[in-house]
């Protein structure tokens, strides 16, 4: 599991950042990332839950606009 944020995070997507899962790199040592599958953390959905927040190294400057959104509650 990788927990990053980008340019949407706070913005279009969830402020602590998204998490994805990923497989372990290959043979050649590398994998492939598909955001289309990021998702929000469970801390979304309650607030009995925690959540890691993403590290300096996964704070990507660019916006990733693929994957789950998120609509702050009213």
């Amino acid at each position: 599991m990788i927990v990053f944020a980008d340019a949407t995070t706070g913005d279009t997507t969830y402020p602590a950042g998204r998490y994805l899962a990923a497989a372990l790199p290959g043979p050649d040592g590398t994998t492939t990332l598909d955001f289309n599958r990021a998702y929000n953390p469970p801390c979304v959905f309650t607030e009995f839950a925690t959540c890691p927040l993403a590290t300096p190294r996964n704070r990507l400057p660019v916006a990733i606009e693929a994957g789950e959104k998120y609509l702050e509650k009213p």
